[in-house]
């Protein structure tokens, strides 16, 4: 394994000891640009409508777009897919 001596410091304590992983103890921060639930829904139930049912979002967005309409990109509607598929 291949890593820096920058990255070895950081790890170890004062005492030499390899210090604990902090980021479970991270505070996690809302991000001002994610999905509401609301927003989330109303992918699900665009992706459920008959006409879009066998579509994938790289043709649902482009024909939501031809009508005026914008839900959230490509990749969100493909990230709120795979979330519900769990």
């Amino acid at each position: 394994m291949e890593l820096s001596q920058r990255t070895l410091k950081r790890w170890r304590q004062a005492n030499g000891a390899v210090a604990e992983d902090q980021r479970p103890q991270a505070e996690r921060v809302v991000q001002p640009h994610q999905l509401t639930h609301a927003e989330e829904a109303a992918i699900l139930d665009t992706c459920n409508e008959r006409e879009y049912q066998s579509l994938p979002p790289s043709q649902i967005v482009p024909r939501l777009a031809d009508k005026g309409l914008y839900l959230a990109s490509e990749s969100s509607f493909y990230r709120v897919l795979k979330s519900t598929s769990k």
